[in-house]
């Protein structure tokens, strides 16, 4: 039997329609090459250049693990030394406990880049989907408060591994989350007039039971010369 000739519109219709079809597979980044910087926790301490702050951290079973102590009042909060300016950065991570609150993952401004006292910025992930945050200014924090500059809901579950990337150009920052499940794949973009700034280290903080962390990778990029505030 002959195939039944289709019509020029339904054609259209028909190409259309595949053309906005989802694809199954999920999005990857394009490979940038050898990273300037990684890190796993396959040791039994911490490697030199980490500062635990507040709360527990440290490696358990090839992953570094973060919780946060009551005692403390405090999200847990870790610090891994590495100065730099532009890059992109990727790590992945998995909530644990019976009930995690957040992942931070930032950046504070390196000393005499800003005239202000407190984080950059950070990406936040909860088990209800991520943000990004510029943070206060913590000398005049009326004037200069937390501004939630983009926002994608998700549910992030626990014990699932997800992927994040962030890309800090200029003023400009770009993250994506993915889950390697593939269950979830959200993004997160914007600017801010202080982003461009040199940083000194990747700031870590988690809420509540638990967070695993592994495989942190670093890329370097040439200095965006935005314009200062």
């Amino acid at each position: 039997m002959k195939p039944f000739p289709l019509s020029l519109p339904v054609a259209v219709v028909i190409l259309a329609a595949a053309l906005l079809m989802p694809s199954a597979q999920p999005v990857r980044a394009a490979d940038p090459g050898p990273p300037t910087f990684e890190e796993t926790f396959d040791a039994p301490a911490l490697a030199k250049g980490w500062l635990v702050q507040y709360g527990e951290w440290q490696p358990v079973a090839g992953v570094l693990r973060g919780r946060e102590l009551p005692a403390d009042k405090h999200a847990a909060a870790a610090r891994r030394v590495l100065p730099m300016q532009d890059g992109r950065f990727s790590l992945r991570f998995r909530f644990t406990g019976p009930k995690p609150e957040a992942f931070h993952f930032g950046f504070d401004p390196a000393p005499g880049q800003l005239p202000k006292r407190g984080h950059l910025f950070s990406v936040i992930v909860t088990p209800q989907g991520a943000k990004l945050m510029k943070h206060v200014d913590k000398n005049k924090p009326k004037e200069d408060p937390n501004v939630v500059l983009a926002t994608a809901d998700a549910t992030i579950a626990p014990d699932v591994w997800h992927t994040l990337i962030v890309e800090k150009i200029g003023n400009s920052v770009k993250a994506s989350l993915a889950a390697e499940s593939g269950s979830v794949q959200l993004s997160l973009a914007s600017t801010h007039p202080t982003f461009h700034v040199k940083t000194p280290t990747l700031v870590f903080r988690c809420l509540g039971d638990g967070v695993e962390v592994d495989d942190i990778r670093v890329w370097s990029l040439p200095a965006q010369d935005d314009k200062k505030p």
